[in-house]
């Protein structure tokens, strides 16, 4: 490694199989594994990957992300999921109420009054500090044409992991005295193939990290 080069950590998830029938995978993840233990080089920057399969859990969300946040010291945060055919978004905002689709768990699962719990005095909506646009027309410049801006996560467990990330990205500066990391969720279209491969899905994750990284 070059002298002077900066070290960040990024935290990279992605989410189990859901529904019914159940599939064999979920390309989130699917494009998000083969990061595992990867450097993204960003200039004088080196992004160190750490990936995770996240449940389609309310309450395991609940306990993982939290934890995934303390235990790493993270400059980074990209979370995954499944979303609609077509294109990759990128989620600008998400809400801490809405959650009433049960998920892998059953109905049981579900948060009492659909809230994201244990963040009292929290906004109703929390926004990524991330320059989406600009995001998206450096994808655009690299060849991911397919790509855009979102505001709307779907009120799933996408959505309310990014609202816990969010939420625990704020907590950073008095929880652990470091500043709070860049945190984004992007949804990958379902179906393989469908524009890009995973391999390429893969790619423009990659891509992200290191736009991230410079921002």
């Amino acid at each position: 490694m070059a002298p002077g080069t900066t070290i960040v950590h990024a935290l990279v998830t992605g989410f189990e199989p859901f529904g019914e029938p159940r599939p064999d995978d979920n390309r989130s993840w699917e494009a998000v594994r083969q990061l595992a233990g990867q450097t993204v080089a960003a200039g004088d920057v080196s992004v160190v990957c750490h990936c995770h399969e996240l449940p389609v859990s309310y309450a395991s969300v609940s306990a993982d992300v939290p934890q995934l946040h303390r235990d790493g010291a993270f400059g980074i945060v990209v979370h995954c999921g499944a979303g609609t055919p077509g294109v990759v978004r990128l989620e600008t905002v998400a809400h801490r109420a809405g959650y009433v689709r049960p998920g892998n768990s059953g109905l049981l699962d579900v948060p009492p009054g659909g809230c994201v719990p244990g963040y009292d005095g929290a906004a109703a909506e929390l926004c990524t500090d991330v320059d989406v646009a600009g995001l998206v027309r450096a994808l655009a410049a690299k060849g991911w044409a397919a790509t855009a801006p979102s505001t709307d996560a779907g009120r799933y467990l996408c959505e309310y992991t990014y609202y816990t990330s969010l939420a625990e990205a704020a907590l950073y500066p008095r929880r652990r005295r470091m500043a709070a990391p860049r945190v984004l969720f992007v949804h990958v279209p379902p179906q393989a193939g469908d524009p890009y491969s995973d391999a390429q899905l893969a790619e423009i994750v990659r891509e992200i990290i290191r736009e991230l990284a410079t921002q």
